[in-house]
C-alpha cells in the first residue's frame, strides 16, 4: 500500500497504462480543440449597443483570445498523450521480447 492509499510504503516501481484508454484522452483533446476553434469562426455583428460597444468588443477578444489559447494547449496535450502512448507500447514491446528470449534461456 503507498503512502497516497493511507499506508506507510512506498510507491510501486510498475506503471500499468491502457493504451486505449490514452488514445481516447488524445482524441478528446483533439476533439475539444476542434470544437473551440469552430466557435471562433464566426462573431456577432454590431447591434446598436450604443455607448457599450467597445467594452464589449473588448470583452470579446479577450474571450477570443483565451479560447485561442484553451485550443492551442488542447492540441499540445493531445500530442504529449500520443507521444507518450507510443512510448508506453514501445517499452512494453521490448519488455515482452525480454521476456520471451529470457524465458526461453531457462
Amino acid at each position: 500500500m503507498i503512502a497516497a492509499d493511507g499506508g506507510g510504503g512506498t510507491a510501486p516501481s510498475s506503471l500499468v497504462v491502457d493504451p486505449a484508454a490514452l488514445t481516447r484522452v488524445a482524441a478528446g483533446l483533439g476533439t475539444g480543440a476542434g470544437e473551440l476553434d469552430a466557435c471562433g469562426s464566426t462573431r456577432p455583428t454590431a447591434g446598436g449597443t450604443g455607448q457599450a460597444e467597445p467594452l464589449l468588443l473588448m470583452i470579446l477578444a479577450a474571450a477570443s483570445e483565451a479560447g485561442a489559447r484553451l485550443s492551442y494547449e488542447a492540441r499540445v496535450l493531445a500530442s504529449a498523450v500520443e507521444d507518450c502512448n507510443v512510448v508506453v507500447q514501445d517499452t512494453d514491446a521490448v519488455a515482452a521480447a525480454s521476456f520471451l528470449v529470457q524465458g526461453l534461456r531457462s
